[in-house]
């Protein structure tokens, strides 16, 4: 409301004035007098002040400061990128390709506040249709935010960022590689045999390669591609070995494998049919049935022969041969070797990685080359010294089951 006054107030005075009725009970209602210089008019202004606007301003001084204080653990707690300014963060979306620049808006609200609609709009196929983000774009995006984190990578299976130490070693995946969408995916797993728990994931053909192109310590060295595992089947009195040998070659991962499959004396006779009815724990590879392999076995048996020369599969990266050896009373072993080409662990669909995992041939496209030599050429155990150890380990593991259940048993 608006009072009288007379002229001989005082500039900038504050007097009260009349009261009159107001929409708060209780208000005092105060005038300010301010003079104009050159006209010497007065302006008048209502000043109002309530116990309820008092109390506003304390309920927003509380909840301005308990906003503060939130914002502050925020940033204490948060991530390192989501403590980088605003203008920076629209800086680096502003050079991103629109797709990973859709992606980096996701990331977290925080970055979604900033960026705002801007890049999802842009996305849109057709306009006023959600982009659908296909796992490729996603995969691309965190693959990029990786390479500045040494410790960690980009997961392929679930397109998130994992440290890499989490990620377990090939002998140790039977429960979990550490990427719960791994092990639901276990096609993308290879496996040297069909029931080891040796089983080789792309996450650690990544992380070795990467280990070893950048000389840092992921918790991944080629130690972790290198494997024995001896078993004895009781109802067939069979003992079988497998043993995997890793190395770099032209900055990929190649393995050198041996199976070793141990018939007692007393199925000399029976082996050919012994194989048709108990079969071989592994196959050559994804691309030949298991019965191919048992043929070949069943075809040294049948001629007399001791060895098949080294062949090359034609849709996949690995050579193989076969070899028949005599150990007396301990019985026939059959073994198999391969060398293995698992590629530079860049990206999952790598063909020479898809053609071990995939029934798909692709090295038909590709030069063939001599797998075996490229592996052997190397630095390491010969394939002599590989083979004489793992006879050793065989023959120990028979001598201890003939020791423990009797020579009857045992032949």
């Amino acid at each position: 409301m608006m009072a009288q006054t007379t002229s001989t107030a005082q500039p900038d005075a504050v007097i009260p004035a009349d009261k009159e009725s107001t929409t708060q009970p209780g208000a005092v209602v105060l005038v300010r007098i301010t003079p104009i210089a050159q006209t010497g008019a007065v302006v008048l202004t209502r000043i109002t002040s309530t116990s309820q606007t008092d109390t506003v301003v304390l309920v927003d001084k509380k909840s301005t400061a308990h906003n503060d204080a939130i914002t502050q653990q925020r940033k204490s707690t948060s991530s390192a990128l989501v403590r980088i300014p605003p203008e920076i963060l629209r800086m680096i979306a502003e050079f991103l390709p629109e797709k990973n620049a859709a992606c980096f808006t996701l990331c977290c609200h925080s970055i979604k506040d900033v960026l705002g609609e801007r890049y999802l709009k842009a996305m849109t196929i057709p306009p006023y249709e959600q982009f659908d983000f296909s796992p490729k774009g996603e995969i691309k995006f965190v693959h990029l935010l990786a390479r500045d984190l040494p410790q960690h990578f980009a997961c392929f299976e679930c397109s998130r960022i994992h440290r890499a130490r989490t990620i377990k070693w090939p002998s140790n995946t039977k429960e979990h590689l550490g990427c719960a969408h791994s092990i639901r995916s276990r096609q993308n797993a290879y496996s040297l045999t069909f029931f080891s728990p040796f089983k080789i994931y792309f996450a650690q053909v990544y992380l070795v390669m990467k280990q070893h192109r950048l000389g840092i310590d992921l918790g991944f060295p080629l130690e972790a591609f290198r494997h024995v595992e001896i078993t004895h089947e009781k109802r067939t009195n069979v003992t079988n070995l497998m043993s995997v040998d890793a190395r770099f070659v032209s900055n990929e991962l190649l393995l050198r494998s041996q199976i070793w499959i141990l018939f007692p004396p007393s199925q000399k006779d029976r082996m050919i049919q012994k194989l048709s009815e108990c079969g071989l724990p592994t196959r050559l590879c994804a691309h030949s049935a298991r019965s191919s392999l048992e043929e070949m076995v069943a075809g040294l048996v049948g001629n007399g022969g001791s060895l098949i020369r080294t062949v090359q599969c034609h849709h996949c990266w690995m050579d193989f041969g076969i070899r028949r050896k005599y150990f007396g009373e301990a019985g026939t072993a059959f073994i198999i070797t391969r060398w293995i080409n698992l590629g530079a662990g860049l990206d999952p669909e790598d063909r020479k990685w898809q053609g071990h995992i995939g029934r798909k041939g692709l090295r038909s496209r590709q030069r063939l080359v001599n797998i075996r030599k490229t592996f052997e050429d190397q630095e390491g155990s010969s394939m002599e010294e590989f083979t004489s150890d793992n006879q050793q380990k065989l023959l120990s593991e028979w001598r201890s089951k003939y020791s423990n259940s009797g020579a009857d048993d045992v032949a």
